[in-house]
């Protein structure tokens, strides 16, 4: 028979690699400041990507899709960036290919 402190530690270290299992399998947020070259922009109000040229001069392509925007920055303002070559900074996650966008900013 085992005593009962050996079996809560083995629980405590089971949880822990779980955890520990859990975050490394979140995607980490990364983080691009750059210019608007081109909104895709199927309806009024809704935009499902954009493409930037970042600091670095690369072309990255969004997916804008499932972001919620926020009063602080509609979809239409990523229009005005595009017209105006005003800097917006891009709050995303890569998942395969995909750039998700989970956040955008004025700079």
């Amino acid at each position: 028979m085992r005593p009962k402190g050996g079996r809560r530690l083995a629980t405590v270290v089971l949880l822990l690699f779980t955890l520990v299992g859990a975050v490394a399998c979140e995607p980490t947020l990364r983080q691009e400041t750059g210019i608007v070259i081109g909104v895709d922009s199927p309806a009024l109000g809704r935009v499902d990507s954009f493409e930037l040229i970042n600091l670095k001069g690369e072309r990255l392509t969004f997916d804008t899709s499932t972001l919620q925007f926020r009063h602080q920055f509609p979809a239409p303002h990523l229009s005005e960036h595009q017209l105006i070559g005003d800097h917006i900074v891009v709050t995303y996650k890569a998942d395969g290919d995909r750039l998700i966008v989970t956040q955008l900013d004025d700079t």
